[in-house]
């Protein structure tokens, strides 16, 4: 289904302007359908048809009462003879009611509004419900319908939704969470019944209706600055160490003059302990990968005396490439650490790698050069970890046979190794080129019996179910060593890896 912007941009001639207008009412148009009981459509003129054709722009269905709406419209166009009233609204740009047939023994009640802004309507938001005789039978119904009309009128004249509103980091409260009713002195004439149960938490137990809203233990500030900032304001409320209420103040407005507000009100208690156990969490996780990186650097420490005690090249080669196997994988650890996630960024964790590397194989004697080219995106810690140490092999394998041993009386052994990344959507690929004296006559990767080749064969087609492929740089001297994981072997426990951003 297309977005409102999408139809928008396709269908009318809105600008950016008018189109974020729009963008704003549906962010908060909930709040009206729950008011009025009944579905809300909003209506644009498309301008890719013929004149006064329509296009349904979006639709809301209201949790207060049952929608008449049972399929999604969005995106369909209607002549003006298929909704007449939302025309006559659109030519006549005034409030529109009127009733359509809508079965052999049903009439639909219809109100069409004019979304101003400025001096231009640029659509007609519609209020459709079954139509009937009967008056609404409860205070609740007659005021939420009271109110909603006090938002249309606020609608036609342009000063709803707000130009300039804060937005609640989860979703907006709907008027079944608790709705207060406040005139323009800040004494509340309503209270719906969830309204008064959080006023209850909140440490309030004297009657609501004829208290001022400060009296609430909402914040005083709250009423004060949505009506001189002519906007919505929103505040957290707590009460002891457990009990949180968000408040959403919403001014009703009369040519820029407040005349009231309504004030809805969410127990976010629950959700705001589970917000402190995620982060103790958070931060036990962080701790873990910050105890494991000094443990492997206090194994790396260790394996680094005990190869001074040792004789032979051999034994002190073997624990050193041990040392760095376990420094590749104690960088992922320290960036996680210092994470939030449980993702690390992939090109990040290679630029350290290199940086590893480079000090312990770039000496004077034998001048290298490392670049890092591409972007991996986000991969998740059990395959950051397994591609560190591949990549630190392939690294170390490069230098070792591309290059000559360091010799004092020559500078021939200066060289250049770049790694380039490629994340696509079919996987990811990652190439080690050097310009070094490249791979023997006859060298086949299936038959290559070196520990670090066995390593990294093991790791990739073993664990992430790719593939490794040595091969010369075309004609010219120098080695490509290519490492191929698939996209489905890329992705977390939630399936939360993610592409590198364009």
């Amino acid at each position: 289904m297309a977005t409102l912007t999408e139809l928008c941009h396709s269908h009318t001639k809105l600008d950016s302007d008018q189109v974020s207008h729009l963008q704003n009412l549906t962010a908060i148009w909930g709040l009206l359908a729950d008011l009025s009981f009944a579905d809300l459509l909003l209506y644009g003129m498309d301008s890719s048809h013929s004149e006064n054709t329509l296009v349904l722009l979006g639709h809301i269905r209201p949790t207060t009462g049952t929608t008449i709406y049972r399929a999604d419209m969005i995106g369909q166009t209607f002549e003006s003879r298929q909704r007449p009233l939302i025309t006559d609204c659109f030519n006549e740009e005034k409030d529109i009611d009127g009733l359509i047939q809508a079965g052999p023994d049903r009439e639909n009640s219809v109100r069409a509004i004019p979304v101003r802004l400025g001096d231009q309507v640029i659509a007609v938001l519609a209020r459709e419900r079954v139509h009937s005789t009967d008056k609404a039978s409860s205070v609740l119904e007659r005021t939420y319908r009271r109110v909603f009309h006090r938002f249309v009128e606020m609608i036609e004249r342009g000063e709803f939704p707000y130009r300039e509103e804060e937005r609640l980091r989860h979703r907006t409260p709907r008027v079944g969470d608790g709705l207060l009713l406040v005139d323009d002195q800040g004494l509340i004439e309503f209270a719906s019944p969830n309204a008064v149960s959080a006023l209850h938490r909140l440490g309030m137990h004297r009657a609501a209706v004829g208290s001022r809203l400060e009296e609430t233990n909402l914040g005083s500030a709250m009423l004060r600055q949505a009506f001189a900032r002519r906007t919505a304001v929103i505040e957290e409320a707590t009460h002891g160490t457990e009990v949180v209420v968000v408040s959403h103040c919403l001014p009703m407005l009369d040519k820029r003059s407040a005349t009231g507000a309504i004030v809805l009100l969410r127990d976010v208690t629950d959700l705001r302990r589970r917000d402190r156990e995620l982060v103790s969490k958070d931060t036990t996780i962080r701790e873990v990968h910050h105890r494991v990186k000094n443990n492997l650097q206090t194994i790396s420490s260790l394996l680094r005396l005990q190869s001074r005690r040792l004789k032979t090249e051999e034994a002190r080669a073997a624990v050193e490439e041990s040392v760095r196997r376990i420094s590749a994988i104690s960088v992922v650890h320290e960036t996680l650490a210092q994470s939030a996630e449980d993702d690390a960024e992939f090109t990040e964790i290679v630029r350290l790698l290199v940086r590893l590397v480079e000090e312990t194989v770039s000496l004077p004697e034998r001048p290298l050069r490392f670049s890092v080219e591409g972007e991996g995106g986000t991969l998740p810690s059990q395959v950051t970890t397994t591609l560190a140490v591949v990549v630190t092999e392939l690294l170390q394998n490069a230098v070792d046979h591309g290059y000559a041993q360091p010799n004092l009386s020559s500078k021939e052994t200066s060289g250049n190794v770049i790694i380039q990344i490629d994340r696509r959507p079919e996987g990811l690929n990652i190439q080690v080129i050097d310009d070094g004296i490249g791979l023997p006559e006859g060298f086949e990767i299936e038959k290559a019996q070196g520990l670090g080749l066995t390593i990294v064969r093991t790791f990739i087609e073993g664990e992430l179910g790719g593939s490794l492929t040595l091969k010369p740089v075309n004609k010219a001297s120098g080695a490509i060593a290519e490492v191929q994981v698939p996209a489905s072997r890329l992705l977390g426990p939630w399936d939360d890896a993610q592409e590198p951003e364009v």
